[in-house]
């Protein structure tokens, strides 16, 4: 897809998906950020920057760890919703404005860690957020990305991928453990930490956050019935009394310039 459209399509998608949060977020505190905690050993010195940062889950549980937030968003509404989120709770060293990952409108060393949740997977060109990213930190700064993860099994990858475009066609690609040490080798980063979680997924739940019309809640859930036997997607789905159950296997990774 051409990046302009992708990024129009991004927004769209994600317009959609503020609406829905902020219809449940008063209920709701932070998202599961305890593992990316855990790797980023903040200081109470550092400034942090969150790249597509959605309502403000990463900012809002780092700010009182951390000298200072920023919350950079492609999506509008998304950045309205997380300046709400933050002005309500009365967290005051967060920031939101609206910006894109692969050009990021901030100096060299501006920040001494930056991170980013459940993105990598909607960018065009990975690489280059990546790279933008670690132009933004300071030598001895620190990336924490947590992600999906692909299976090493390729032919279950490009079904899990397929599954997941179909539920929200603003999805470009779940990558491999292979494949992300690959992207971190191109852009001159290297591991220095990495905690695998799993996150247990209920059909009804998992796509009621994309707002589908009936036509892709059908074929999204046609593809993965049709990956059980065998656990052809490599997710463990399993159809309990007409609901279908799966499972995401995450990755947190710490990262550092080389």
């Amino acid at each position: 897809m051409d990046p302009k459209a992708h990024k129009d399509l991004l927004r769209k998608q994600f317009a959609a998906q503020a609406r829905i949060h902020a219809k449940t977020i008063q209920f709701r505190r932070t998202e599961n950020v305890a593992p990316m905690i855990d790797l980023a050993h903040p200081k109470a010195s550092d400034r942090l920057i969150d790249v597509a940062t959605g309502w403000g889950f990463v900012p809002l549980a780092f700010a009182p760890l951390v000298q200072s937030v920023t919350g950079v968003d492609l999506t509008a509404e998304m950045v309205a919703l997380a300046r709400k989120v933050a002005s309500d709770r009365g967290v005051k060293n967060v920031e939101y404005v609206e910006g894109d990952a692969e050009d990021l409108k901030f100096g060299p060393a501006s920040f001494e860690i930056a991170t980013s949740r459940f993105t990598f997977h909607h960018f065009g060109d990975p690489e280059k957020a990546l790279r933008e990213m670690k132009r933004v930190l300071t030598p001895d700064g620190r990336i924490v990305l947590y992600d999906y993860l692909a299976s090493a099994d390729e032919k279950k990858a490009k079904r899990h991928n397929e599954i997941e475009a179909a539920r929200d066609p603003s999805h470009v690609k779940m990558y491999s453990d292979r494949e992300f040490q690959s992207l971190f080798k191109k852009c001159g980063l290297g591991v220095r930490g990495k905690i695998i979680t799993l996150m247990k997924r209920h059909f009804s739940h998992w796509m009621a956050f994309v707002d589908p019309d009936e036509a892709v809640l059908r074929k999204t859930r046609k593809l993965m019935e049709e990956s059980i036997d065998g656990n052809k997607a490599g997710l463990g789905i399993r159809d309990r009394a007409g609901e279908l159950n799966f499972t995401h296997t995450c990755v947190v990774w710490l990262l550092t310039p080389r």
